[in-house]
Formats: structure tokens, C-alpha cells, sequence
């Protein structure tokens, strides 16, 4: 019997797949199988999954497929699991070496809908990237996920799919996918709001099991249209479990204070980018004239403290905008 699947989306990354792979093929064993979906890559990656596979006689498998994203490439990965549970790892990172073993005995233990752990970006002290307020082992029922809406409501350190291993059953539900054509960011936080949501037991491990590692060559530096409509297309999915599971309106006055710090940085990466100075003007009036840009960032008409932070992040904006057009402005 198959335990836990790990699904591995694989998409140009051949400078950092072999670590990653390494540690996923030292801890397979009986009870493990990897699935390596090879999501259109254009450098070596496949090849690079191909010589792990002849190298290691364990249960893998590699899928090729052309370029679909990587939401539309996770549902791809679970509907080819066979374990109980499904692990996600992004091919850039690195699943710690006692990673499997504690994941094992805690389903072990308790068999929760979901398993949720802690990660680290420093692999030399491996420091917890994630101050959560749970105890080890706490579990939590539909009747005290509160404090799991609050943190997915209001921060990003629920967000994250590779912080958690999840039953195979809870990706049965349609919802995970529901209208995820288009999105290129939050991918993470789009299905992780409705896994929280639908799980009946969840429980935190507290422990290190995962190392995210920040892949500047994966971070674009100009800004496109689309990545606008993917976060606002998240950011109101996010607004309305928010909305659901609110208590006097106080996850939705979280949710638009977030949301209201990603339009922020929306705004600063497209004033960043490496786009001419004409085609930024007109992509931030284009913005200006969106209704949702206005109603949860421009617009003060809302709650007093997202007002405040709205005003306060305008004056921010105005200052690095004077900067920026100092240096770009003389750009045709």
C-alpha cells in the first residue's frame, strides 16, 4: 500500500532539480511513490529526472507533458496518486532527511485530513520560517479552526501547499481548481483556502521538514498584465472564505487589509519593472481604473484602519514613484 504520493511539478529548473531530487529518492521507500511532472520544460530537467530514475530503483514515476501551469499540473499529480495522503514539493526546494519519518508516524498516529509543518530558508541553522501560535500535535475540528482562517485571512504563513501533507480524498473536491485558468501567482493560497475549509481534522507537526530556497532566476522582473488579474482573481477568493468564516466582519476587515498590501505591491513591481517608462504609465492608469484596484487600495471609503494603511502606502508609493520617474521619466 502506497502512503504518501509526492508530486514534484517540474518546470526549467535544472540548476536546482538534482538537490531536490536527491533528497526525495534517499527517503522513498515501500510505502513512497514520487511523481515527476515535467511541465513543458525547455533545459535539461527531463533529463535530469530520467538518469534519477535509472539510478534509483524505487517506485517513480516522470510525466511529460506540454506546459500547462502549475495549479493545472498539481491536479494533473493528484489524480495520478495512489497513497493515502499527497505531498506537494516545488522542484527548486528540498524536502529535509527525517521529512518522510515524522510525516509517516504522525499519520501513523492520527490519520488528520491534513498535516500541516514548518519550513525553514536557512539550511545551516534550519530556523523556523513560520511563528505559528499552535502547540505540537495540536489538532484542530470545525469547531476551532478559527485561529487557521484568521492566519490564511490576514497573513501568508498558512498559504504555502508544501508546508502540508494532505489526504488524497480532500482533492476529490472540484473547488480546488474552480476557475484557476489564468493564475500565475497565489496559486498556493487559491487551493490551500479551500483545503482548510473542507478539512474536518487538521493537525500541526511541529517540526522543520521543508527548505525553501528563494530562486532569484524564477523571479521576473517586468511586470505583465496577467500578473494583476492572477492576484486579483486569488485576492477574491480570499475575500470571500474570509467573508464566510468571518465573526463581525473581522477576517473580511483582515482579508481587504491584506489584500490592500498586495495591490501595494503590485503597484511597486510594475513601478519597478524593466518596462519603458510610456508602457508603465499606462499600465498603472489601467490600474487606477480597475473597479477592484479602487475599491481595496485607491478608495479610503472603507475601514478606518485600511484606510489609514491605504493612505499611508499611497505617501510610500509617491515617494518611490518621484524616485523612479527621477530615473525613468527621461525614457521614450
Amino acid at each position: 500500500m502506497t502512503l504518501i504520493s509526492i508530486i514534484v511539478p517540474i518546470y526549467n529548473q535544472e540548476n536546482y532539480l538534482s538537490a531536490c531530487l536527491d533528497t526525495l529518492f534517499s527517503q522513498a521507500n515501500e510505502e513512497i511513490e514520487i511523481i515527476l511532472i515535467n511541465d513543458g520544460s525547455t533545459d535539461r530537467s527531463s533529463t535530469i529526472c530520467k538518469d534519477y530514475l535509472d539510478k534509483y530503483p524505487v517506485n517513480a514515476t516522470l510525466i511529460e507533458q506540454e506546459n500547462k501551469g502549475l495549479i493545472k499540473t498539481r491536479e494533473i499529480g493528484a489524480s495520478l496518486a495512489k497513497g493515502e495522503y499527497v505531498l506537494f514539493v516545488d522542484s527548486d526546494d528540498i524536502l529535509l532527511s527525517h521529512a518522510i519519518e515524522k510525516l509517516t508516524q504522525a499519520i501513523q498516529d492520527t490519520r488528520p485530513d491534513i498535516i500541516l509543518f514548518n519550513a525553514t530558508n536557512d539550511l545551516q541553522t534550519q530556523k523556523p520560517l513560520f511563528d505559528y501560535p499552535f502547540e505540537n500535535k495540536q489538532i484542530f475540528t470545525n469547531e476551532d479552526k478559527y485561529v487557521l482562517y484568521h492566519l490564511l485571512s490576514s497573513t501568508a504563513k498558512l498559504n504555502n501547499i508544501w508546508a502540508k501533507c494532505i489526504k488524497h480524498e480532500q482533492f476529490e473536491n472540484p473547488e480546488i481548481y474552480q476557475d484557476s485558468d489564468g493564475i500565475s501567482n497565489g496559486e498556493d493560497l487559491y487551493q490551500s483556502l479551500v483545503l482548510i475549509d473542507k478539512a474536518k481534522t487538521i493537525q500541526y507537526l511541529d517540526e522543520v521538514l521543508y527548505c525553501y530556497r528563494v530562486n532569484s532566476s524564477s523571479m521576473s522582473r517586468s511586470y505583465q498584465p496577467k500578473h494583476y488579474e492572477s492576484e486579483k482573481k486569488v485576492c477574491k477568493r480570499r475575500l470571500a472564505y474570509a467573508r464566510k468564516w468571518g465573526k463581525a466582519d473581522e477576517l473580511e476587515k483582515a482579508a481587504e487589509i491584506w489584500i490592500s498590501k498586495i495591490l501595494r505591491d503590485v503597484s511597486r513591481k510594475l513601478f519597478l519593472s524593466q518596462n519603458d517608462w510610456q508602457y508603465i504609465s499606462s499600465e498603472f492608469q489601467k490600474l487606477r481604473n480597475d473597479e477592484f484596484y479602487q475599491t481595496y487600495y485607491l478608495h479610503a471609503n472603507c475601514d478606518p484602519n485600511i484606510r489609514d494603511y491605504v493612505l499611508k502606502s499611497n505617501l510610500h508609493l509617491m515617494h518611490v514613484f518621484k524616485k523612479i520617474y527621477a530615473i525613468k521619466g527621461f525614457r521614450k
